[in-house]
């Protein structure tokens, strides 16, 4: 540097844009969701595998709320693949706590019921699985978990409108957005 001349001041960054802050405060709170869901499943699992496996327990619940559910329904709303689902149904009906029938109006299918072993032992994992939930949230208030479920609600709300926009890959159905999310791409045929 010269003698006399101006020192250099290191430019300042300039601030990021509104959407680019708007996208890091997004990130954030998905990083703490996910956060938060990893502990409190740690919580709740150690409070309950020692008698029933939280897949078992959410197959139990599942046929509390809807019993009688074909396999194709029940990893629908589980959220398996149909392989997981024939290995949890085929071990919880080994021990005792659900039974597959024939379905009566299509012969191909089976439906799966809760026994009254089954019952008994949702129940009784289910007051331990309250127990523990209610220990997750004792941080909180009545009325901050009133306003987290509103939020939660809120952002579940959004998660299921059809055209939530996601930044696609070139090349993919989500690229043109004027095609459904539900619909898929339409094929044009070519003469041989």
């Amino acid at each position: 540097m010269r003698r006399g001349a101006p020192a250099r001041r290191p430019l300042a960054a300039a601030p990021p844009p509104e959407s680019a802050r708007g996208d890091q405060a997004a990130v954030r709170a998905w990083v703490r969701i996910l956060a938060v869901h990893k502990r409190a499943l740690a919580a709740i699992r150690e409070d309950l595998e020692h008698e029933m496996t939280l897949p078992r327990f959410d197959l139990l619940a599942n046929l509390v709320r809807s019993d009688g559910q074909t396999l194709a329904s029940l990893s629908r709303s589980m959220l398996v693949t149909a392989g997981n689902l024939t290995g949890l149904v085929d071990r919880a009906a080994r021990d005792g706590m659900v039974e597959r029938r024939a379905d009566p109006s299509d012969r191909r299918a089976w439906r799966v019921h809760l026994t009254p072993k089954g019952q008994r032992a949702f129940r009784d994992a289910e007051r331990r699985h309250a127990a523990r939930v209610a220990k997750v949230f004792s941080g909180l208030s009545q009325a901050e978990i009133s306003t987290l479920t509103r939020l939660l609600d809120k952002l579940r709300t959004t998660l299921r409108e059809p055209d939530l926009p996601v930044p696609s890959r070139p090349g993919s159905a989500r690229a043109h957005p004027e095609r459904s999310a539900r619909s898929p791409p339409r094929r044009t045929r070519t003469k041989p």
